[in-house]
């Protein structure tokens, strides 16, 4: 294990990234005690004493001495402190001096081959009792006599390679082998320099990898982490040998793109690698398709410094996501001051719940048989007392990445709850009220027990609550969409299909949707008096609902032309300015209270 970890230690030293297979080095001799060998002469087990003395009393930095057989095999180790001991003493070089030295050796010294690792010999050296530290070890080689090494020397090898793996524990990545943010920060600055040298550009890529979280949520962590080692690799396949590819964190890649002569080399660089990422992913039992967002910005045409230039290409990254991912963007002016607006909106939202300011305004949805109203769709409002009135397309997609849509989500069902509650007491009939929810509520793992216990909480009958969800949510994940259906149709809940015509559903899936409604998305009702091919997809969208057993809601109806036409067709209910627009809980009393006969609409 510590072997293994040794070589991908060195590897990461000397290499811009690391592969999924650490690498070895080319003299295949890391982590070999062989890196230790000193060559020392050794003496034969019968060679006289004194002659032995002589050779340590010669050189002064002999500190122990091999002894070996007539078939060059280890014995035994004499060390200098050992022998200068023994011929000290009065008379020793009269009774010892011709003696041989096989009688006055260590007759255990520690003797390793020479392809034993390096923390295997530390072991046995700590086993022996650390008492060849200085006397030090001998080295076989096919069972013959090598040479020696020290302890000392063998401390130092320890040493040296602790502080390279803690080198590259402290600049690399764990997971993918790549740079880290650390290292990163250092290589952009040398790039940065290195471009004023040569008088050329870099370019600066963020890249981020499209909705990781969900993969990473719903497939399991060991599938994320499989998926980010494939990403890091092709990352680095698709640069040059001069170029770095890092990883800050989570799903963030980045890329320095060095030696660039001008802007227009930069964007066929990025979309091939933007392309090259779409590619399938095999990983265990499944195959992965995901893509990318990437953002792009130059040194020194987008910024002149370091950390200018990593704001810019995070905001330029941004831009991609914002108009709908998979694909790269070189950074413009006016980007910035967009993402600075987001951020102040984000900011102000976290606050918005707290100081009161989301609020919900119902719109009458209308039975244009029965000529009355069957329901209210609750809408969310946001008044910021500076900013004024804020829309929704702006706030929920940032409240949605966020992850603030969860909160906000769960708010908006307890107030329309609640308002349903109040209406009745104040003597309106029940109407059905309808919530739409959010691709992230719906995935969320906690959504079913949440509406179990807010109609728990409430004590309200389910069959006036109904959730809108768009196509785009239910087809998502269709197979998992019909369980989490099926289980809130159970708990007594209506359903509808928001938008309906302008996302994609598969008729078999829509069979299977325990669906109680169809909206009809308001761009097919706007002037379908006038437009032949918006009253043919409407009419399809009526005689669809008809067919598989399902109402159907017609949005945006704001003349009699436009009511006249989808009564023709049959729809079977209808909402928008025709009728009534979105209104505060006490405005819509007052209406309701103002039209008690409700009659016949669009006579």
């Amino acid at each position: 294990m510590y072997k293994e970890s040794l070589n991908t230690t060195l590897s990461l030293a000397q290499n811009h990234y690391c592969p999924l297979n650490p690498i070895t080095l080319s003299d295949g001799n890391a982590g070999k005690v062989r890196t230790l060998l000193r060559y020392v002469e050794p003496v034969f087990s019968h060679e006289n004493c004194l002659n032995v003395l002589n050779r340590f009393i010669g050189n002064e930095q002999l500190q122990s001495i091999s002894v070996i057989d007539i078939n060059r095999r280890a014995v035994g180790i004499i060390d200098r402190g050992k022998i200068s001991d023994i011929f000290l003493k009065p008379f020793s070089r009269d009774l010892l001096g011709k003696k041989q030295i096989g009688e006055l050796m260590d007759v255990d010294p520690v003797v390793v081959d020479i392809n034993a690792s390096i923390d295997d010999v530390a072991q046995i050296i700590i086993d022996s009792g650390m008492r060849h530290m200085v006397s030090g070890f001998i080295i076989h080689e096919n069972g013959f006599y090598a040479g020696m090494a020290t302890g000392l020397s063998l401390l130092e090898e320890i040493t040296h390679r602790k502080q390279q793996e803690l080198f590259a524990l402290a600049h690399h990545d764990q997971l993918t082998g790549l740079p880290n943010r650390l290292l990163f920060k250092d290589r952009l600055l040398q790039a940065c320099q290195n471009a004023d040298r040569n008088n050329n550009m870099l370019a600066l890529v963020f890249v981020d990898i499209d909705r990781f979280k969900f993969i990473n949520d719903s497939m399991g962590h060991s599938t994320g982490d499989r998926l980010l080692q494939f990403i890091a690799e092709r990352l680095a396949k698709n640069i040059r040998q001069s170029d770095t590819v890092a990883r800050l964190g989570g799903d963030e890649f980045v890329l320095i793109l060095q030696n660039l002569t001008g802007e227009n080399g930069v964007l066929p660089i990025v979309s091939n690698i933007v392309e090259q990422l779409r590619q399938p992913v095999p990983i265990y039992e499944h195959t992965l398709q995901v893509t990318a967002s990437m953002g792009i910005a130059l040194y020194p045409l987008h910024g002149n410094t370091a950390d200018d230039l990593v704001h810019k290409a995070d905001i330029a990254m941004y831009e991609v996501k914002q108009r709908g991912r998979n694909s790269c963007l070189m950074f413009a002016e006016g980007m910035e001051y967009k993402t600075k607006q987001r951020v102040s909106l984000e900011t102000h939202l976290r606050s918005a719940l707290r100081l009161k300011q989301l609020s919900l305004c119902y719109q009458p949805q209308i039975d244009l048989k029965q000529g009355c109203i069957s329901g209210v769709e609750a809408l969310l409002r946001w008044r910021h007392p500076e900013l004024g009135n804020i829309s929704p397309a702006t706030f929920i997609p940032i409240a949605e990445e966020t992850g603030l849509i969860i909160q906000i989500g769960e708010w908006v069902l307890r107030e329309a709850i609640s308002q349903h509650i109040d209406w009745l007491a104040q003597g309106l009939p029940p109407l059905r009220i309808a919530v739409n929810i959010s691709a992230v509520q719906f995935q969320h793992d906690g959504f079913l027990a949440m509406i179990k216990r807010l109609i728990a909480e409430y004590a309200i009958d389910s069959g006036f609550l109904e959730l809108e969800l768009t196509e785009g949510v239910v087809m998502k994940h269709a197979e998992k969409a019909v369980k989490t259906l099926t289980e809130l149709r159970e708990l007594g809940l209506k359903l509808a299909i928001d938008d309906f015509g302008t996302g994609y559903s598969s008729l078999n899936y829509l069979r299977k949707f325990p669906i109680d409604r169809i909206k009809i998305d308001q761009s097919f009702v706007r002037g379908i008096e006038n437009t032949p091919a918006n009253e043919a997809i409407v009419k399809a969208i009526i005689a669809l609902g008809e067919s598989l057993g399902l109402e159907t809601l017609a949005e945006g109806v704001e003349n009699i032309e436009e009511l006249d036409c989808i009564v023709a067709h049959n729809c079977i209910e209808a909402q928008g300015y025709h009728f009534a627009k979105a209104l505060t809980a006490g405005d819509l009393v007052a209406w309701f209270r103002s039209n008690p006969d409700m009659h016949k609409i669009g006579s």
